[in-house]
């Protein structure tokens, strides 16, 4: 059974994604830093680099930034003017938020792109082709004139009513905003996007169980639109919503030493190029041979490996060092239960490959920062170098 635990702690609010008592997902919005991710602001150009990027104010610390590559900046893009622009990703160390002009907006079926000229996405999780046809039928008549669209996962067997009224919302939420846009004065923020429930639409979620009164109305409202067949209630009880257990599975997914049941460990390193998971035999004698000792270690850590990127949030380029194995069935054996259990991933991850060094090569798409820039700060001794003179 899968439940959602919504609750306010030192001042930031938590969610968490729990599956039969483990952790499998958490969200922490601080109070001092509360995620922008998906925020529409009317902001104003403030310099334009020739070849690159254009920096925006929309009204945060540090200006966001538009990259003319991926943004389509054009060449009327002057000093001083308006533009509607949305987060892609909140500001991470010295860099501002990343910024684009085209609107994405996403609802509980379907995604609204901005100048996506009728094209039709389908989530990659939908795998039956004609399940991907059939949906594609339902809505191609339908795409507003100049929009694209991208169909999410939970549209799978759906019918057509429950995801054009989506669609119709989303216009409606599109309209609204550009509206205001015509009124406000910059930096204005025109549409907030809170990803507490909204990241979780495509989990089964039976039950919604909220710690703090205040946001118990709010939390019905967004559930009745994301989430309809998750039955919400307040917490009760003079426990702790977020158990003991929970703590310390969080407390787990910010060590950089994470035991295995078969004995072995993994060592997760996050740098600001990469994160790298080495994975270790450790006290694993092994029962049977020395290659299916290293193949059963290996099978164990890639489970591992894919829960603790999700649940650390780590994104960027990920390299997992899985013990070397000699044999090619093994390694397609391994590199096949890894690309299933990354599949589970709510974030796209794109497993790149494996080396002949057994170097597992991914990508995950980032945007907001790791769980561990989020609840740890840099430790006044060592200074971040993590290790103190002796």
């Amino acid at each position: 059974m899968k439940r959602m635990l919504i609750d306010s702690y030192e001042g930031n609010t938590r969610a968490a994604l729990v599956s039969d008592g483990r952790l499998i997902d958490l969200i922490v919005d601080k109070k001092d830093g509360r995620s922008i991710t998906g925020n529409v602001y009317l902001g104003t150009v403030k310099t334009i680099l020739p070849s690159q990027f254009a920096f925006v104010d929309i009204g945060q610390p540090k200006n966001g930034f538009l990259n003319a590559a991926d943004c389509g900046l054009s060449p009327h893009l002057r000093m001083g003017q308006n533009v509607l622009v949305q987060v892609r990703k909140d500001p991470s160390g010295d860099k501002g938020a990343s910024l684009s002009r085209q609107l994405d907006l996403t609802g509980r079926f379907v995604v609204l792109i901005e100048r996506g000229y009728g094209q039709i996405g389908v989530s990659h999780k939908i795998t039956d082709n004609k399940e991907r046809e059939r949906l594609r039928s339902l809505v191609a008549d339908h795409i507003p004139a100049g929009f694209g669209i991208i169909l999410r996962t939970c549209c799978e067997h759906k019918d057509g009513g429950e995801i054009l009224a989506d669609l119709d919302e989303q216009m409606n939420i599109y309209r609204e905003i550009t509206g205001k846009g015509v009124f406000r004065k910059p930096p204005a923020l025109l549409y907030h996007e809170n990803s507490l429930i909204h990241d979780f639409v495509n989990e089964d979620v039976e039950e919604i169980v909220v710690g703090a009164p205040a946001m118990l109305p709010y939390t019905v409202q967004e559930a009745a639109k994301y989430l309809p067949g998750a039955r919400v209630k307040p917490h009760t009880g003079t426990s702790p919503l977020f158990t003991c257990e929970i703590e310390r599975q969080i407390d787990r997914a910010l060590d950089r030493k994470i035991w295995l049941d078969c004995g072995g460990f993994l060592i997760i390193e996050q740098t600001e190029a990469c994160a790298i998971i080495d994975v270790n035999t450790g006290k694993y004698p092994g029962q049977k041979s020395h290659r299916e000792s290293i193949l059963k270690t290996n099978m164990e850590a890639a489970a591992e490996a894919a829960a603790q990127i999700r649940l650390r949030n780590l994104s960027g380029m990920i390299i997992i060092d899985f013990i070397n194995m000699t044999n090619r069935q093994d390694t397609r054996k391994l590199f096949a239960f890894f690309s299933k259990e990354a599949g589970k991933d709510r974030i796209k991850t794109n497993i790149v490959g494996m080396t002949e060094l057994g170097l597992m090569q991914l990508t995950r798409r980032k945007t907001r920062e790791s769980l561990g820039r989020i609840l740890l700060k840099e430790c006044p001794n060592c200074h971040g170098a993590g290790y103190v003179r002796a």
